[in-house]
């Protein structure tokens, strides 16, 4: 037993169980662990892990086709894919795997889901761990503990690994060489995430008409006599019923009535800028939210005009994580890319055709040569900001002030841990945490 941690001998496995949690039945090549019984309406949390002993498949194989069959999964967007390493055998080195994290929404819930990888001469294992996003601060990290400490039961006997069977999936070359392992090609996945407008199109008028509609059910009669073609457009959305608020319209202004937090994203990069704004409380969330980093100079939506959406509170970090993208990509290179302010925005702005400062290392030229888009997200209440550049196939890099030159460093960062500071962040915000005290 290891921090709150039983360990259990189940499936061929050593496997880790929380004090509490309940081991249900399953198949003879799977383990599954759930969290203590949770009310009802309350997702319960959950680890499945499943071994195969068939023929040799690859890493890079095994991992394009779990990405593949998740990608068609309704509802669902596929964060990160990212290298992990951990001893699977009781006193075997390190194994190569795969992490991957994707979040689902589906029937009122939203679910992040963790997916580890491992294919070696032992055959393959998969486990999976769900949970809900509000649970996402106390159980990602104890699903990665229990990850990280499950183990075969029995070595894998010593040999050459056979072959890996069948058709092998594209690499990436460059992300191959720098992580020096054989890494899958994740361009394909990234260009099937692209945003996909499902909101409603509203001009800058219209929408600040309905935000004025935060206190009142109804406009004043004079109000309605100036709001003119803004009012006939919250009336041809659904909004308006003549001058009241439709029972749509009450639900779509309901977080300015109990709002807990604030933000805005800020979006900028060679094709220009773009931006957000989300307001949240009692359970959902507004959003309004100009073209993604990738439509900034479509016909999508005319020109100031934003896509309007009223969304359950949970499903707010899941539509950011879309609308930007958040996607896998390979992410290498330890130390930052550091830059003048000045070097910073030009290259920002204006895109690789910038020289690139000298000096620079494989990863940090790759990452050079890739389109940019820089963005932040700010709590509106108390200024904290919080910002990144996303760098195509390189992926995204934490944007923070330099105090060595006042400059810019630029630091390579997973999308997965991305993902969890964006969550966090839009959490603790909604709890108060940013509040004055």
């Amino acid at each position: 037993m290891s921090g709150g941690l039983i360990s259990e001998v189940a499936a061929g496995l050593v496997v880790p169980r929380p004090e509490g949690w309940e081991q249900l039945d399953a198949p003879a090549d799977s383990v599954v662990l759930a969290h203590p019984p949770v009310p009802e309406g309350h997702f319960r949390p959950n680890l499945v892990l499943r071994r195969s002993e068939s023929d040799s498949v690859s890493l890079p194989r095994l991992s394009t086709a779990a990405l593949g069959g998740t990608l068609v999964l309704p509802g669902t967007h596929i964060i990160s894919n990212e290298l992990w390493h951990q001893q699977l055998d009781p006193q075997g080195a390190l194994v190569e795997g795969r992490r991957q994290r994707f979040v689902r929404v589906a029937e009122g819930q939203v679910v992040c889901v963790d997916r580890w990888l491992f294919s070696d001469c032992g055959g393959s294992l998969e486990a999976t761990a769900s949970y809900a996003l509000e649970q996402h601060t106390g159980m990602r990290p104890l699903f990665e503990d229990m990850v990280f400490q499950m183990r075969r039961a029995a070595p894998v006997a010593a040999g050459a690994p056979a072959s890996p069977a069948g058709a092998q999936p594209r690499l990436d070359p460059a992300a191959s060489r720098l992580l020096q392992t054989a890494a899958e090609d994740l361009a394909p996945l990234r260009a099937e995430q692209r945003h996909r407008v499902r909101g409603q199109i509203i001009g800058p008028e219209s929408l600040s008409l309905l935000l004025s509609m935060a206190n009142r059910d109804a406009l004043g009669r004079f109000d309605a006599a100036g709001a003119g073609e803004s009012a006939a457009q919250l009336q041809a959305l659904g909004l308006l019923d003549g001058r009241r608020l439709t029972p749509s319209g009450r639900a779509f202004v309901q977080p300015l009535r109990g709002l807990q937090a604030q933000f805005t994203v800020s979006v900028v990069g060679p094709d220009g800028s773009t931006g957000m704004d989300a307001w949240l409380g009692a359970g959902s969330a507004l959003v309004a939210a100009g073209p993604s980093a990738s439509e900034i100079r479509s016909t999508v939506m005319p020109l100031g005009s934003c896509e309007l959406l009223c969304i359950d509170a949970a499903a707010l970090p899941v539509f950011l994580a879309k609308w930007l993208p958040l996607v896998p990509a390979w992410t290498a290179g330890q130390y930052p890319l550091r830059l003048s302010g000045d070097l910073f925005e030009h290259r920002l702005n204006t895109g690789s055709d910038v020289e690139a400062p000298e000096g620079l290392g494989e990863a940090e030229a790759r990452m050079w040569a890739q389109p940019w888009v820089g963005w932040n997200v700010e709590h509106v209440h108390s200024g904290r900001k919080l910002g990144w550049v996303t760098a195509g196939d390189a992926g995204p890099f934490l944007a923070t002030a330099d105090p060595r030159n006042g400059g810019v460093a630029l630091e390579p960062e997973p999308a997965s841990a991305v993902w969890d500071t964006l969550v966090d962040f839009i959490l603790a915000a909604a709890q108060g945490a940013f509040d004055p005290r």
